[in-house]
């Protein structure tokens, strides 16, 4: 188990010893998917387990019980703030994402005509595109792209290049991206583009999908200067399904609509009827919000999910994200030395070393479509675990490590590719 804060200091291999003994999958697989749901550290499993009978011995109702829950939505709150650099009532808890970016498109005081720009659909998450594409139709908004169509594969200052020709001809309302992209890992610099809307004439927010950066990456929602952050508990940081978290700015929170109501968002109050008509007898009800964030939070009820990313939050705030952060740079270094020479790989990266996170993707030069999906057979069969995504209407193979895989971990999925493509031929 991770030695606790009072336990001597160790070596960060030793260190990474003792992660990888937290975490059960590392005694029968390589598991490299972690930009799709990472596995639970024991700490996390122990928590899930000690809520559930907590529940049961003190009564799900109970007064007791309720009081207990108060503290651990509080507990967990602090942490998330202390984690991405927020006001602890700047934070919804939502179950995933796409249900935070479904919050936000649907909590906006749209007016018809109103522009968003958005990451163009072959680089962005359907989960951070899907959603502004419904709301455009719905309600008659705009909907545009970036960077262009033409010019999709842009990176890094290009991107911002591309960004600011888009957006300085444009009064724009919503801007929409995701922090680091899915598909080939390049991060997006979104204090460039923060920056280029502070700097134009036009109200614009900015709204960034933090799936793959939350937990892997330093997040400073107030260095990325944006008004809404989403994003799960269940990749980098390694806690269970079915939560996520929605950052609000606080100043937006009184304009910001609750999209579900309930007996959690508040109480009905009667108002008289100013125009005092039979079929209401002079009576109209309004709803008289809970403060916030609790106003938000009238269908979230995975509480014992709430344990268990209370325990993986003060797991890896306790090794630190920038020590995180490090040993993943490593596991990609290994990967992205081990692969860039070989004559049939291609890997897809952002251009500039800065602007690339710890996801490692790529494809083969010849009769990619086809060899892609039995490669990622051979390899899962193999008991070797990563995703297989799209580029465009290009297959790819993506790797996604985190601290808990080691180097020799590394060095054997370079063979075993190799080896599979050589099968292939």
């Amino acid at each position: 188990m991770l030695a606790s804060p009072n336990t001597p200091a160790i070596s960060d291999n030793e260190l990474f010893k003792l992660v990888r003994s937290d975490f059960q999958i590392t005694n029968k697989r390589i598991y490299l998917n972690n930009g799709s749901i990472g596995p639970l550290p024991l700490s996390t499993i122990k928590s899930i387990t000690d809520f559930c009978l907590r529940y049961s011995e003190m009564g799900p109702d109970s007064q007791e019980f309720n009081v207990y829950l108060d503290e651990l939505k509080k507990e967990v709150r602090q942490r998330l703030a202390d984690l991405i650099n927020c006001r602890n009532d700047e934070i919804i808890f939502t179950q995933s994402t796409t249900e935070g970016i479904n919050f936000v498109a649907n909590g906006i005081d749209w007016r018809k005509g109103d522009k968003v720009l958005v990451r163009d659909p072959i680089n962005e998450h359907y989960s951070n595109y899907l959603p502004w594409v419904k709301v455009s139709n719905d309600l008659g908004l705009c909907l545009n792209h970036f960077p262009s169509l033409t010019n999709s594969m842009a990176t890094g200052k290009h991107l911002v290049s591309e960004f600011e020709q888009i957006y300085n001809h444009n009064p724009v309302r919503m801007v929409t991206t995701s922090h680091v992209m899915y598909n080939n890992g390049s991060i997006t610099p979104i204090e460039k583009i923060s920056d280029c809307i502070n700097k134009g004439a036009h109200d614009t927010l900015l709204v960034v999908d933090g799936a793959q950066s939350v937990g892997s990456i330093k997040v400073d929602v107030k260095s990325l200067k944006c008004d809404f952050m989403t994003f799960p508990a269940f990749k980098w940081i390694c806690a269970p399904l079915g939560i996520g978290i929605l950052f609000v700015r606080k100043q937006l929170m009184e304009e910001f609509k609750s999209v579900f109501v309930g007996s959690g968002s508040g109480v009905a109050e009667t108002l008289p009827n100013l125009y005092n008509t039979e079929k209401s007898n002079g009576i109209r009800k309004v709803i008289k919000f809970h403060e916030y964030p609790e106003k938000f939070h009238s269908t979230f009820r995975n509480f014992p999910g709430l344990a268990g990313l209370e325990a993986s939050l003060r797991y890896i705030l306790r090794i630190g994200i920038p020590k995180i952060n490090q040993r993943n740079k490593i596991l990609y270094s290994i990967l992205r030395e081990g692969l860039a020479n070989n004559k049939e790989i291609l890997i897809h990266e952002a251009e500039e070393e800065v602007f690339r996170s710890n996801m490692l993707s790529f494809s083969l030069k010849v009769r990619n479509n086809e060899r892609i999906p039995k490669i990622n057979q051979i390899l899962q069969k193999s008991g070797i675990i990563m995703a297989e995504r799209e580029l465009g209407e290009k297959k790819i193979l993506r790797m996604s490590p985190h601290f808990f895989n080691s180097e020799e971990e590394m060095s054997h999925t370079i063979n075993a590719i190799k080896s599979s493509i050589r099968k292939m031929d």
